[in-house]
C-alpha cells in the first residue's frame, strides 16, 4: 500500500509541473502569434509588466536545517504512554541535509509569479536525547526522516539594482502552502551511561548498550512556507535564485505498535520485551537556503 501511495504521488506531482509548464507555453505562443508578420519578439525583462506570462521552469538543492524540537506523547488510542508526562520527551533535531527542487512557473505583469514545486529529501538523520528517570543524562536517540514536499507558491518581485547595463539584481518575497509526505524509520534510544550500571539497564556481555526501538511512521502534513531571496541574471534567460525559506510541515508521528525493550539479565543473556504503545509525535518546522537555476522560456 506504501509503495502504491508513492507512486501515486510521483505520479500526481509530475502531472501538475507538466500541465503548469503547457498551459504557461500554451499562453505566450498564442500572444505570439497574434503579431503582425515580420515583427520581433523578445522576453520582457524579469519582473517587467509585461502583457504576456513568461513560463519557466528551476531546479536547484536546498540546505535544509531543522527547528530544534521533541517528540512527546501523540493522541491516546488505548495503549500505554511511552512518556508518561509532560516531563518527560525525546529532545533532538534533524542533522543539517539537502533537499533536491524542482519547479515550473510562470512569471505574470506586474512583477508577480507562481509555481508548482516539488521537494525531495533522502535519509535525513534525527539526533536527540531521551529523559526517562534513572536513564543517565546522555540517552541518544536516532532515526531517519525521507520526505517529499508539493507546494503551490507565489511571489513578487522588486525593482532591485543593477548589476550591469541590462542585467539586475531582484529581491523577492514569497509564501506557499501544500502538502509534505514522511517517512520516519530506525528510531532508536539507547541508555550508555544509566545511574546503575549493575541494574535494569546494565550492558551486555560484549558491551552492548541496552535500547529501546520505537514503531517507525509515515503520514501526509499540510504544509506552508515564507521564503525572501534575490534573483540574479547568469545569462539570457537564465537566472541564479538564492533564498531563505521558513517551512512549517505540521508533526511527525511514530505509529500505534509494539515498541521492543533490549535488555540484558545479570547473567548477560539477553532479552526483548515487545510492549504496545500510542503514537509519539514532533513539531517538523524548519529552516533552509536554497539556491536554483532558473530558465525561462
Amino acid at each position: 500500500m506504501h509503495r502504491i501511495r508513492s507512486v501515486r504521488f510521483r505520479t500526481a506531482s509530475l502531472l501538475v509541473l507538466v500541465a503548469v509548464w503547457l498551459l504557461a507555453a500554451d499562453a505566450r505562443t498564442s500572444a505570439a502569434a497574434g503579431e503582425a508578420p515580420g515583427s520581433t519578439t523578445t522576453l520582457p525583462a524579469p519582473g517587467a509588466n509585461a502583457a504576456v506570462a513568461a513560463p519557466y521552469v528551476s531546479l536547484g538543492m536546498a540546505l535544509v536545517r531543522a527547528v530544534d524540537t521533541r517528540f512527546v506523547d501523540g493522541a491516546d488510542s488505548g495503549h500505554a504512554a511511552l512518556y508518561g508526562g509532560e516531563e518527560l520527551f525525546d529532545a533532538g533535531a534533524l542533522d543539517d541535509g539537502l533537499r533536491f527542487h524542482l519547479a515550473a512557473g510562470v512569471r505574470f505583469p506586474y512583477r508577480l509569479r507562481a509555481q508548482v514545486e516539488f521537494g525531495v529529501a533522502r535519509s535525513l538523520e534525527w539526533r536527540g536525547n531521551t529523559n526517562y528517570q534513572a536513564s543517565g543524562e546522555r540517552q541518544p536517540s536516532e532515526a531517519r526522516l525521507d520526505t517529499r514536499q508539493l507546494l503551490l507558491a507565489g511571489f513578487h518581485d522588486f525593482p532591485g539594482w543593477e548589476l550591469a547595463p541590462g542585467r539586475r539584481a531582484r529581491p523577492y518575497l514569497g509564501a506557499g502552502i501544500g502538502i509534505t509526505r514522511y517517512r520516519l524509520s530506525g528510531y532508536v534510544q539507547r541508555f550508555p551511561e544509566p545511574d546503575n550500571p549493575r541494574g535494569s539497564l546494565r550492558r551486555g556481555p560484549g558491551g552492548e548498550v541496552p535500547f529501546t526501538a520505537l514503531p517507525g511512521g509515515s503520514g501526509e502534513n499540510l504544509t506552508w512556507m515564507l521564503t525572501a531571496g534575490v534573483a540574479m541574471p547568469i545569462a539570457d534567460n537564465v537566472g541564479l535564485d538564492l533564498s531563505y525559506r521558513y517551512t512549517d510541515a505540521g508533526r511527525l508521528r511514530t505509529d500505534i505498535g509494539d515498541i521492543a525493550i533490549v535488555r540484558f539479565r545479570a547473567d548477560g543473556t539477553r532479552r526483548e520485551i515487545r510492549v504496545p504503545i500510542n503514537e509519539t509525535s514532533a513539531d517538523f518546522r524548519a529552516h533552509s537556503l536554497l539556491a536554483t537555476l532558473r530558465f525561462e522560456f
